[in-house]
């Protein structure tokens, strides 16, 4: 699961990258975006968002039409129509079981969560994640929101992985040294 502590610190682009670098492994990837209140990456992708894994779980579909092929080894499924309640479709069983089935289909299951200190969706999401992995916006997110962030996510015994720390700017000495190699 990939999350961020506010909206905006690049939390969908940077799983998104992930996702894409993860297909050089030749592995089979899904990425989902569970961001049922804003959802993103459909935008990331270029792709639709009419159809998505909110009506495959209401409409108890064969995920196989929602899939969106957008790179070879990477499937994603957006988060199609916002339902009236997100947490209570992210609480529900079909979800978890849903992600217990696919990842029968797919080596890794990647999700897009919602930023953890403006709803508890993402602590709920981590509960039935095997990793999660934190965006942090350099020189934007208050040290206390970043370790109010990991504090959440340890409460519900979510297993942090790293966090990336993004948007760093790039300093016209670090560019010579980094041309040097």
């Amino acid at each position: 699961m990939g999350t961020s502590s506010l909206a905006g610190e690049g939390k969908t682009t940077t799983i998104s990258n992930i996702a894409c670098i993860m297909t050089e492994s030749n592995k089979k990837l899904l990425l989902i975006d569970l961001d049922l209140r804003k959802p993103a990456l459909h935008k990331q992708f270029k792709i639709s968002n009419k159809k998505g894994i909110t009506d495959l779980l209401l409409n108890k579909d064969d995920y196989k039409s929602y899939i969106n092929n957008v790179y070879p080894g990477l499937d994603v499924i957006t988060a199609g129509n916002i339902p009236a309640n997100p947490s209570e479709l992210l609480n529900s069983k079909s979800i978890r079981d849903f992600i217990n089935e696919i990842s029968k289909d797919y080596d890794y299951v990647l999700l897009d969560a919602p930023p953890i200190i403006l709803v508890s969706d993402p602590l709920t999401i981590a509960s039935f994640s095997d990793a999660v992995i934190l965006t942090i916006a350099y020189s934007e997110t208050e040290k206390d929101i970043a370790k109010k962030s990991i504090d959440s996510l340890l409460r519900v015994n979510a297993n942090i992985i790293g966090t990336i720390l993004n948007k760093v700017p790039i300093s016209k000495q670090n560019k010579y040294y980094y041309n040097y190699y």
